[in-house]
């Protein structure tokens, strides 16, 4: 479904949009038909300067594969997100599929807020207003505990990637990105080292932000 480019039947325009987010690969835009929705695009010609940057073998790379939409669009394909299983969406955004808009193809995915309708405040904000608190803690330690169980392939966790959902979950907003090493993901000792490297970044991201 994601992989084949099948665009909803609207395309949309953001040209005049401001983002509400950006990072190195991509901008993030609302949805403008629906708020709990966002938009990510990527940006192309800024990934494509940085490859030919990197020299002779990367100039000959196709931008794609550099391009988190399209490396995410992979990594929500793994076997354990098709299930019916809800838990499975408890800490993960659910992706809807590719959108169509004048500024180039996006993803849409969930977009979280906190309750005054603002964006979700990430793991760094969220220990900046109140400390590793008891219910951070605890949203640390579910969030540990559905890294362990969920078993899905993704990249650390980080403060800036994870945010706090209104429900008083963590959320990895932006984990799937860089998927690669698509062999060695089957072997079990692998990926259960991979999740002890996760949580073990995370954490030590957090001692150092409450020092």
């Amino acid at each position: 479904m994601y992989l084949d480019m099948q665009f909803a039947p609207q395309k949309l325009s953001l040209a005049d949009a401001e983002p509400i987010g950006m990072g190195n690969r991509r901008r993030v835009f609302e949805h403008p038909n629906n708020p709990n929705l966002c938009i990510k695009i990527a940006r192309s010609e800024h990934i494509r300067a940085q490859m030919d940057e990197r020299g002779f073998f990367y100039r000959l790379m196709p931008t794609r594969w550099r391009d988190d939409n399209w490396l995410e669009a992979r990594a929500y394909q793994q076997e354990v997100l098709e299930t019916a299983d809800p838990a499975i969406w408890l800490h993960l955004p659910r992706l809807y599929g590719w959108q169509d808009t004048d500024i180039g193809p996006g993803l849409v995915f969930d977009y979280y807020r906190d309750a005054t309708g603002g964006p979700a405040p990430t793991l760094r904000q969220a220990l900046h207003a109140q400390g590793l608190c008891p219910d951070i803690r605890k949203a640390l330690d579910d969030l540990h505990s559905y890294i362990r169980t969920a078993d899905i392939w993704m990249r650390h966790p980080n403060a800036e990637n994870t945010v706090m959902g209104m429900d008083g979950r963590l959320k990895l907003i932006d984990c799937l990105g860089t998927y690669n090493m698509q062999g060695l993901r089957h072997i079990p000792a692998v990926r259960k080292r991979r999740q002890a490297r996760n949580i073990a970044y995370l954490e030590r991201q957090v001692a150092n932000l409450v020092k």
